[in-house]
């Protein structure tokens, strides 16, 4: 273990506090998982805890391994117009191919591996689609830039293709991708949170060509979410309507569609600023199932308040922060669109993971990230920091060999 965190920490030109954000995140994670766990001992068996911890351990450690793997060997000339779909069809395929395993409450989101451990391809996907239109919102359209000096007509010509590749294309894309998640997995979290990324992607682009269809498509959105408000009814179905009118109300149904957000309010106004003390949740004991999962944040605040709540908190925003700095300061717009996409996808996970258990908004059964029990949302974060420290880790060498 030494010798790993060693490794991590060796690299030159890395980013040595998001690793160390990444560390503690995860080591609390585990830390807390264990605890969340223990309320269901008696329902799971005397060692549930025990093995919730070894396999979160496991997931963490492997994804030290990819992470340090993709920090030391990533290339963002990796990223191009083939590497691009054939990654995005890979995922597709798999988010898809889920749909041949048992569904968990109507969803069919994971792949199961008999009873060892479950994989959902929507974790991953998320990733993808940061590598995806870093490169469509980015780095094509920039060999796609239309020289002056040509006759109107073969000018026209060129600009409809371009339109083609740099718009059609990649919006069919996450059409594509958010129909799969939300109508053909019926897992409405991810689909949003996937919608919600490739929409910022687009909108912080910093190529000028997509100025005018950043107005358009604001305009556009603005009319879609008015229309989903009034035919919510229609759109939506029974169980996510459920979670509307749960989170506008949670006390009109407490025993049942509100059991769980009560609860976890229970928690929170339990915490206070130190909480019960380390183990001494109330709520873990049946009265919050799952609690090791997505609501984990309600457990750490009912057990350690406010200042245990900080613990994550604060490295969590020292990350988000991180992307976006080097972000700002790197040139090239294929690895500025990576780092602030990955920026993007924690600020994400955090706060709807944070306002839906919090009841500030619905409730969508999305994890925290490097927090919550899971190997495929474990995974995908780290990759996502590994990447990010590439890229990190080359504009701060080459900004040393500049100033020598």
């Amino acid at each position: 273990m030494i010798d790993l965190l060693k490794r991590i920490f060796r690299r030159k030109g890395v980013d040595k506090t998001v690793y160390a954000c990444v560390i503690i995140l995860t080591i609390y994670g585990i830390v807390m998982i264990g605890s969340a766990s223990v309320g269901q001992t008696a329902t799971e068996g005397a060692a549930y805890a025990t093995i919730n911890m070894i396999k979160q351990a496991v997931y963490v450690l492997t994804g030290y391994g990819f992470m340090i793997f993709l920090t030391r060997c990533f290339k963002k000339s990796w990223i191009d117009g083939s590497s691009t779909w054939i990654i995005y069809g890979i995922g597709l395929a798999f988010m898809i191919f889920c749909l041949a395993f048992k569904g968990v409450k109507g969803s069919h989101a994971w792949i199961r591996f008999g009873s060892l451990f479950t994989l959902q391809p929507a974790e991953f996907m998320k990733v993808i689609m940061i590598l995806f239109l870093s490169y469509h919102f980015g780095e094509l359209e920039e060999l796609c830039e239309i020289p002056r000096n040509l006759s109107r007509k073969y000018k026209e010509r060129l600009q409809q293709k371009k339109f083609i590749y740099c718009i059609v294309r990649p919006v069919i894309a996450i059409i594509c991708v958010f129909i799969v998640g939300g109508f053909v997995q019926k897992d409405l979290g991810s689909a949003l949170i996937l919608a919600f990324l490739c929409m910022m992607m687009f909108f912080i682009t910093p190529r000028p060509y997509y100025k005018r269809f950043k107005t358009l498509t604001l305009i556009l959105l603005v009319i879609g979410v008015v229309v989903v408000i009034f035919s919510a009814t229609v759109i939506l179905k029974p169980h996510q309507l459920g979670r509307i009118y749960t989170w506008l109300n949670p006390l009109n149904d407490p025993i049942n569609s509100g059991w769980q957000l009560v609860n976890a309010l229970i928690a929170f106004s339990s915490g206070g600023l130190l909480g019960r003390g380390f183990g001494a949740s109330r709520q873990k004991y049946g009265y919050i199932p799952e609690s090791h999962n997505d609501f984990i944040v309600s457990i750490i605040y009912e057990e350690l308040g406010m200042v245990g709540f900080l613990v994550f908190l604060i490295p969590y925003c020292i990350i988000i922060y991180k992307m976006f700095y080097y972000g700002l300061r790197i040139k090239n717009t294929k690895s500025k669109l990576i780092l602030y996409g990955v920026g993007i996808y924690f600020f994400t996970h955090l706060i709807i993971n944070v306002g839906g258990v919090s009841g500030l908004i619905p409730m969508t059964g999305v994890p925290l990230l490097l927090i919550s029990s899971g190997g495929s949302s474990t995974w995908a974060a780290m990759i996502a920091i590994g990447i990010a420290q590439s890229i990190i880790s080359k504009y701060n060498r080459d900004s040393l060999k500049e100033q020598i």
